[in-house]
C-alpha cells in the first residue's frame, strides 16, 4: 500500500529505520502509522484501565463474601443483555459518524452524534423500568436453585445496575462519537475520571462502611452519573472536537438512524442472545456450587485483561476501516482490516507473555480460598492456550466486517458459534461429561476457532465490501 510521499521522505531524512518499517507496515495516503498508534494507545489503555477497576472492584466485593461475588457474577449477564442493546447503538453509531467522517461530511457526523445520543438514552429509560419492575421474578426464576443469601444480593445487585444504566448510556452515546472520529484520548480521559471515582467510592463504601452490595452499586451509580455529565458537557462545550446543538438530539434524521439501526439491530441481537447464552450457562454453573460460581467469576474478571489490547484493537479497526470505506476505498479498507487482525493476535501474545506471571498478584486481591484458587488457575491456563491462535480473528475480524456495514453476516455467525458450541457443547462437557466448570472454558475456545474461520472466509470473500451503512 503506497505511504504518503512526503511523509515517507521526512523519515528518510529525520526518522528512524524504526520509523520507516512501521511506516512501511501501516502507513497509507489516509493514515500515517503515529496517527493509527496516536488512536490505538488511548485505547488500550482504555480497556485496561476499565478491566483492572472492575477486577479490583470484584476483589472487594470478594473480601465481603463469596456470596457477594456469586450474586454479582449471577446477575452480570442478565444486565449486560440489556447493556448490550445500546451499546449495540453506540457501535452503530462509531461506524455510522467513522464514514461521514472518511467522506468528510461535518453536518451529517454532528447529525448522527445527536441520534446516537438520543437513541442509547431511550433504550435505557425502558430497560430500567423493566429490569427493576420485574427484579424478584427475573431472580426468582432464573436462579432460585442458589443459595437464599445469594439471591437477595442478587436481587438489590440487579436494581442497583438498572438504574445505572440510565447514566451509562449518555457516555456511551458519547464515546461512539469520539472513537468515530478517532479522538480516543477523550475517551480515555472520561474513562479515567469515571473509573477513579468509582474505585474511590467503592473502597470507602466496601472497605470503609462495609456496604456491601449496596455500596457496589451506590458507587457505580455515582460514577457513572458524573461521568454522563461530563461527556455531555464535552460535546455540547463550543470548543468540543465536534460541538453538536440540542436539534442534533431532538430532531429525528430518519436516514441517518436508519443507517445506525443497520449496524446496532444486527448486533444487539447478538449481543442480547449471546449474554442470553451466557447467562443459561450460568445457570448450570449454578449447580455446581458456590466455590465454582465464585471461581468462574473471578476467572472472567482476570482473563478479561489479558484481552484488552486486543479489544483496544478491535475499537480501532472500526474507526479505521470504517473511514475507509467513507472515502470509498475498498483497497486500503482491505489492507487495513487484516492489518488490525494481525494487530490484534500480537497484542494478545504480549498481553499473556507480560501479565500472565502477574497473576499470583493479581488473585492475591481477591483473597479466594485456596480451594477456589486451584480452579480458577486451571480456567486462566484453558483459556490462554487458544487465544494467541483464534482469539483475534474471532473478535478483532467482526469488528473489521461491521465497520463496512456487514453487520447481519457477523451477529448470525456469533449467535450460532455461541449457542451450538459454548452453550450446547459447553452443558454436554460441564454436566453430561463431568468436566465441571473447566468444561464451560473448553468450549470457549472450540467457539473461537469456529468463529475465526467462517470470519477468515468472509473477508476473503470482499462481500463485506458491498454492505456500506451510508451513502
Amino acid at each position: 500500500m503506497q505511504i504518503n510521499m512526503r511523509h515517507k521522505m521526512k523519515l528518510l531524512i529525520q526518522g528512524s529505520k524504526v520509523d520507516l518499517f512501521l511506516e512501511r507496515q501501516f502507513g497509507s495516503m489516509l493514515f500515517t502509522y503515529k496517527k493509527i498508534f496516536m488512536m490505538l494507545i488511548p485505547l488500550i489503555l482504555d480497556q485496561f484501565f476499565i478491566n483492572i477497576i472492575g477486577l479490583v472492584t470484584t476483589a472487594m466485593i470478594s473480601s465481603s463474601s463469596q456470596e457477594s461475588v456469586s450474586a454479582v457474577s449471577m446477575i452480570n449477564p442478565l444486565s449486560l443483555i440489556i447493556w448490550a442493546v445500546f451499546s449495540a447503538i453506540s457501535v452503530g453509531g462509531t461506524v455510522v459518524v467513522a464514514q461521514y467522517k472518511g467522506s468528510g461530511n461535518e453536518a451529517k457526523i454532528k447529525d448522527a452524534a445527536g441520534q446516537v445520543m438520543l437513541a442509547t438514552f431511550l433504550v435505557a429509560i425502558v430497560s430500567c423500568v423493566i429490569l427493576v419492575g420485574f427484579s424478584d421474578v427475573l431472580v426468582n426464576r432464573m436462579f432460585g436453585a442458589a443459595d437464599p443469601i445469594v439471591i437477595n444480593k442478587a436481587r438489590g445487585y440487579l436494581i442497583g445496575v438498572a438504574i445505572s444504566q440510565i447514566f451509562l448510556s449518555l457516555y456511551m452515546g458519547a464515546f461512539a462519537v469520539f472513537r468515530g472520529m478517532g479522538a480516543t484520548k477523550i475517551c480515555l480521559r472520561l474513562t479515567i475520571i469515571i473509573n477513579v471515582i468509582h474505585l474511590l467510592a467503592s473502597m470507602l463504601f466496601l472497605n470503609v462502611m462495609h456496604l456491601d452490595i449496596f455500596g457496589t452499586t451506590l458507587s457505580l451509580n455515582i460514577a457513572r452519573l458524573i461521568g454522563s455529565v461530563v461527556a455531555v458537557w464535552i460535546l455540547m462545550r463550543p470548543k468540543s472536537i465536534l460541538r453538536i446543538y440540542p436539534q442534533n438530539i431532538f430532531k429525528i434524521h430518519r436516514p441517518i438512524l436508519k443507517s445506525v439501526f443497520k449496524i446496532g439491530i444486527p448486533f444487539a441481537l447478538e449481543q442480547v442472545f449471546f449474554n442470553g447464552g451466557s447467562m443459561i450457562v450460568q445457570t448450570y454453573i449454578v449447580h455446581l456450587g458456590t466455590i465454582n460460581i465464585a471461581a468462574n467469576a473471578i476467572a472472567n474478571s482476570a482473563f478479561s485483561i489479558l484481552y484488552s489490547a486486543g479489544l483496544g484493537v478491535g475499537i480501532l479497526a472500526t474507526t479505521i476501516v470504517g473511514q475507509c470505506i467513507g472515502a470509498d476505498d475498498d483497497a486500503l479498507a482491505r489492507y487495513y482490516g487484516i492489518k488490525m487482525v494481525r494487530l490484534g493476535t500480537v497484542f494478545s501474545l504480549a498481553s499473556i507473555i507480560v501479565l500472565f506471571p502477574l497473576m499470583p498478584v493479581i488473585l492475591n486481591l481477591y483473597q479466594a480460598p485456596e480451594e477456589t484458587l486451584s480452579i480458577i488457575y486451571r480456567l486462566l491456563l484453558i483459556g490462554i492456550i487458544p487465544m494467541p491462535f483464534f482469539w483475534s480473528y474471532s473478535y478483532v475480524m467482526p469488528c473489521v466486517l461491521r465497520s463496512a456495514g456487514d453487520a447481519t453476516f457477523s451477529s448470525v455467525v456469533s449467535l450460532i458459534t455461541m449457542w451450538v458450541v459454548r452453550v450446547g457443547l459447553g452443558y454436554i462437557f460441564t454436566i453430561t461429561l463431568g468436566f465441571g466448570v473447566q468444561g464451560v472454558w473448553i468450549c470457549m475456545g472450540f467457539e473461537w476457532a469456529v468463529r475465526a474461520l467462517i470470519f477468515y472466509l468472509r473477508y476473503q470473500s470482499g462481500v463485506w465490501l458491498s454492505k456500506k451503512a451510508t451513502n
